[in-house]
């Protein structure tokens, strides 16, 4: 199985630490649904399948030039 990271800002941080200071498990599984769930299956998308544009050379356009 793959790992994976999570970056969480400020308030999820905060959300996080109250669950586990509080010991809440319906906020637990808000949690997971809201925020990592998302994450989760973003991380599951095969790196073939995503899109990804180069605003560099879209559609063979600026192909050569620099800047």
């Amino acid at each position: 199985m793959a790992k994976l990271v999570v970056a969480l800002d400020e308030d999820k941080l905060i959300w996080l630490r109250r669950i586990i200071t509080d010991g809440d498990g319906e906020e637990a599984l808000a949690f997971v649904k809201t925020v990592l769930e998302p994450k989760l299956r973003e991380a599951e998308v095969p790196d073939g399948s995503r899109r990804t544009f180069d605003r560099r050379s879209p559609l063979g356009r600026n192909e050569g030039k620099v800047g």
